[in-house]
């Protein structure tokens, strides 16, 4: 199978980014699945800071996104760091993850990566997120810089395309998390229907958006689990 490149993950944002309706959720997550298979790398995601605190925003596995959550907690870590500093941040090898970021590095470790890179999201010259990228082997990115750069970029427009000007920037923001949180639920409620830990609730989750977006995938499961109608049967039938 050929693997995707950079070059079609970044048209297939763009597409995204002028088409009728945008679902930011779920134009995000088949971004990040592109950022990960076109590098190719193991995980990514997005971390943001917005008024009252940083959020996830976006995460490609439930793995990546207990890091995010974690480097948010502890306000250490290669996304927290990107975002402070406005740099890019890269890291390879446990010893030097462990010993650059002391509480968050074991994390990172004990999560199964070995390199990380982090690239701040920036609008009109202020970082308000970073995007993630993590990888099993220990291979850093540094060859991979402009797409890397690229990537980041794609990002940070698809977030603010609806927005485009910084009073609308922390709306959009807030809406974009708002889809989240009912990505979380809905993740919940397969969990608990199914009987699903956590992490293949949201491959569940993802294959349904294969069909429809992960905004209205998400919208439909938790629709059916208001109405009780939510059980092991895939939600989609």
């Amino acid at each position: 199978m050929t693997r995707t490149t950079v070059s079609q993950v970044l048209a297939r944002a763009n597409a995204a980014m002028v088409a009728p309706d945008l679902d930011v959720t779920g134009a995000l997550a088949r971004l990040l699945t592109g950022v990960t298979t076109s590098l190719p790398a193991s995980a990514a995601a997005v971390l943001v800071d917005t008024d009252a605190a940083l959020e996830v925003l976006a995460a490609t596995s439930h793995r990546a996104l207990d890091l995010e959550m974690h480097q948010a907690q502890v306000e250490e870590g290669p996304c927290i760091e990107a975002i402070r500093t406005g740099s890019e941040v890269h890291e390879v090898g446990a010893g030097a993850l462990v010993a650059r970021w002391p509480h968050t590095g074991p994390f990172i470790v004990g999560s199964g990566y070995r390199a990380v890179q982090a690239l701040p999201l920036a609008w009109h010259g202020t970082a308000f997120g970073a995007l993630n990228v993590f990888r099993e082997d220990p291979v850093g990115f540094e060859e991979q810089q402009p797409d890397c750069r690229a990537l980041a970029d794609a990002v940070t427009l698809l977030i603010v395309s609806a927005h485009v000007d910084d009073d609308h920037l922390a709306a959009g923001l807030r809406i974009a998390l708002e889809d989240r949180a009912v990505v979380e639920l809905a993740k919940g409620a397969l969990a608990h229907a199914r009987s699903l830990d956590m992490s293949d609730a949201y491959d569940a989750l993802v294959t349904l958006a294969d069909e429809v977006s992960l905004g209205v995938a998400a919208r439909r499961v938790m629709a059916r689990a208001r109405a009780g109608t939510l059980d092991a049967r895939p939600a989609g039938s």
